[in-house]
């Protein structure tokens, strides 16, 4: 194990809001990075008041021990100026999430850091050229000691059919047009009745559930849905959010042992055999087909293979590998 220090450099607080509490960055990344990398270390640059506690951190290593500074930027928050100080003392890698929506920032960050990660498995269309040379693949992943904890077998779970995840309208169509054909969905999230969850709770309620949903919060151009909430046309025309991409619910959800219904986006079928590990609706008509047709045993396999699957995708060993990349392992 290397004596090179790693600094996180992320928002503590979910949307860097401390009534949400702590963020994925911190409960999830972080901790899964200190997992196989005791050195790691958290600086929140969102509520430290700027980049300063950092950077002196940073000078007090000799270019020998140079530090490697992890930035996972919530907003461009570090600018230029802040990132060439940096550069001076440490290594920079940007950790994208998100990066299929905020392809700004991917370009904005290029010449400041020595390499940066993508999430889109087609990430070899996405990125050429310099963009190639430092992108890392590094999909969305779980948390490997969580999922051990809170994964029960599937014929003890007592959740039939849960949703985890922020209400917006679309998400709330699909809920009430479930509801209609008679099939309920406990939903947790900012904006449900339920509320939020803590990232353990969140375990939990996935590792309990039989079926889970992986809803879309990307634009929806569905007519009817457009006629019954016409706002949301407005929401669409501004949003950044116009392709589909993969998120850290497809990995988690697979881990902690639920059957998953999901949204198609490009690429899944990279990580996942559609109709044996995974199930992904063509239209939310046919998902309510699909979760009142599907049998106890196939539901039970299709878990088990998933979680098999995407024991690749766990952040401690994805992790361990980028580190072994950058020699501090």
């Amino acid at each position: 194990m290397s004596d090179r220090k790693v600094y996180f450099a992320a928002a503590g607080f979910a949307y860097n809001d401390r009534r949400r509490g702590h963020s994925y960055e911190k409960s999830v990344l972080f901790k899964c990075a200190k997992d196989v990398f005791p050195n790691a270390e958290l600086v929140d640059v969102y509520n430290a008041g700027s980049h300063k506690p950092l950077l002196n951190k940073i000078r007090q290593h000799s270019q020998k021990d140079r530090p490697l500074v992890v930035y996972v930027p919530f907003r461009a928050l570090l600018g230029p100026v802040e990132l060439r100080e940096i550069k001076e003392h440490a290594d920079i890698g940007i950790l994208h999430l998100d990066d299929t929506w905020r392809t700004d920032l991917v370009s904005i960050y290029l010449n400041y850091c020595d390499w940066f990660t993508t999430s889109d498995p087609n990430h070899r269309w996405r990125y050429r050229g310099r963009h190639a040379l430092k992108s890392r693949f590094l999909p969305f992943g779980y948390d490997a000691e969580a999922a051990t904890r809170f994964s029960r077998p599937f014929a003890d779970r007592d959740v039939q059919l849960s949703f985890v995840g922020a209400r917006d309208r679309y998400r709330e169509y699909i809920v009430k047009k479930l509801a209609s054909q008679g099939i309920e969905v406990s939903c947790y999230g900012a904006g449900w009745p339920a509320g939020s969850l803590s990232q353990e709770n969140f375990y939990d309620v996935i590792g309990r559930s039989r079926f889970a949903l992986n809803l879309s919060n990307s634009t929806s151009w569905d007519a009817r849905f457009l006629l019954r909430y016409p706002m949301a046309l407005a929401r669409n025309l501004k949003s950044n959010k116009t392709v589909e991409q993969l998120k850290a619910r497809h990995s988690e959800i697979a881990a902690l042992g639920a059957c998953q219904f999901s949204f198609y986006t490009s690429g899944i079928e990279h990580l996942f055999d559609i109709g044996r590990e995974i199930y992904v609706y063509p239209n939310i008509d046919e998902l309510a087909y699909m979760i009142t047709r599907i049998t106890d045993d196939e539901a039970a396999m299709a878990a088990s293979r998933a979680s098999n699957k995407v024991a690749a995708l766990s952040y401690q060993r994805q992790f361990s590998e980028l580190f072994a990349l950058q020699k501090l392992t």
